[in-house]
Parts: structure tokens; sequence; C-alpha cells
């Protein structure tokens, strides 16, 4: 096939016409291939590796250290909680202990309490801001709703509130418990009682405990999670037997 003649066109040079007829393929050329001269080897794209991770070493978590508790400042946490409708019973030894007795690494107290005569219906409200428990009582959800009498002993517990611990404003989640103030009441770290209860069967400790001697039996005050429980290390089988409750008889619960 031969060559196709240019014919330049009047008034129009030659050049002009040869410079029209390869406009529309270098367009084209262009678009396929924007950088004309470095189609063959393209630029390679620098990645930046990430950063390697810092790793940090693993340490336990600890609560925040708290000055002891004073007088003043537990009778304000039990105001906070039960306005007037309780008071603390000063003629026990101690009448109050601290201790992460939930096992969030907040502190919470254990105030020993009774109520007060004028302010009793106030305890035995419908809904109460606190949970009202037995922990000698077997399955409590099918027992008659518990009531507070005017001359019973009880021991609340109030669980803290972030790292000011039970002294937070915050703190009112409590417990109200009845019929395991005994004698001899401390404080006690979960290695510390499984320490003096080893080779026994024990209970899984989320937190402190209050070890004490009742009704003549030496044992402990637990958080099980939804209540508290006792536990008595001599009778303790792990799966209480029927009319018993971790060793110990299970109470009748006047209605």
């Amino acid at each position: 096939m031969g060559w196709t003649s240019v014919r330049q066109l009047p008034g129009k040079p030659v050049k002009a016409a040869v410079a029209r007829s390869l406009r529309i393929p270098l367009v084209v050329l262009l678009a396929v291939c924007p950088n004309l001269f470095g189609c063959a080897t393209p630029a390679k794209r620098i990645v930046e590796a990430p950063p390697s991770p810092v790793v940090q070493p693993d340490q336990p978590q600890q609560m925040s250290k708290q000055p002891p508790p004073e007088l003043n400042a537990v009778q304000e946490a039990v105001k906070r909680v039960f306005k007037d409708s309780v008071l603390m019973d000063t003629s026990r030894k101690p009448a109050f202990l601290a201790g992460d007795f939930n096992g969030d690494l907040s502190q919470d107290i254990a105030v020993i309490l009774k109520p007060s005569a004028e302010k009793l219906s106030d305890l035995n409200e419908e809904f109460p801001t606190w949970l009202l428990r037995d922990p000698l009582a077997a399955n409590q959800s099918q027992i008659p709703r518990l009531r507070v009498g005017a001359d019973e002993v009880l021991l609340a517990i109030i669980h803290g509130y972030g790292p000011s611990g039970w002294r937070d404003p915050q703190a009112t989640q409590t417990y109200l418990l009845k019929n395991v103030v005994g004698s001899g009441m401390q404080a006690q770290q979960p290695k510390d009682a499984e320490k003096a209860n080893q080779g026994k069967k024990t209970p899984q400790l989320r937190g402190d405990v209050i070890a004490e001697a009742l009704g003549g039996t030496s044992g402990y005050l637990y958080y099980a999670g939804a209540t508290y429980s006792w536990y008595d290390p001599k009778t303790f089988a792990g799966v209480p037997e029927p009319g018993m409750f971790h060793g110990v008889r299970e109470r009748k619960v006047k209605k």
C-alpha cells in the first residue's frame, strides 16, 4: 500500500496540514500513557513501614491506697445510703471494717447497724435503694420478702466507687445483711483465708472476706456475685445439702 500524499490546501502551509493529521493519534497516545517517556519503567510507590508496637510489661492492677476509715466519714456514708432509718452500733468493737469485699479494686466499708425505731417502715419499704439479704437462708428467691425487725442487728456493706471507694458521693450500692453479725470480726485477704483453710474445700473468692465467729462457728462472709454467703470451713462441701446452706442449718424466715 502506497503512502498517502498530503495535498497542500490553498492558503495553508504544508507543515500545518501535517501537524493536524497527527493531532488525534497523539491525543489518544497521551490518554493511554500520560507519562509518554516513562511507560516502560513506571516509578515504584514507596510505602512507609508501620511503626513497631511498643510492648508494655504486664502489671497487675492495684487498689488505690486509702487512709484508715474514721467514724465521722463512716457515719456520713451510712447517712448517704440510709438517711435516718439506721444508727451505727458503736457498742460493737469493731463497729466497721474496710476492705475490697467484691473484688473491684475499690475500697468498701462494712458497718454494724441498728434500726431506728421511728423509721422502721423505711427499712421495710417495698423498693429500697439497698439489697436486703440473709446469707444463712437457702433459695432466697422462693421465700417471702425479707423484713427487718425492730431489735435486729444488721451488717451493711457499702461498695466503693472509683479511686475514692466508699467515700465517693456516688458510692451507694449497698447490701444489708441479716443474721450475720458475730464476734471477732476482721477483714481478711483472699490469700490469707485460703492459707488458713488449706486442704479444705473453699469457694471461689472474688475479694476480701469478713472473718468472724457466728453461733459458735468460725468462718467468714464472702461475696458470691449476687449476694453475700457464709462459709464454714469445717462443713463446706461445695454443694449445699437439702435444708443446709454452706454447712449451716437453714433458718426459718419469719413472715
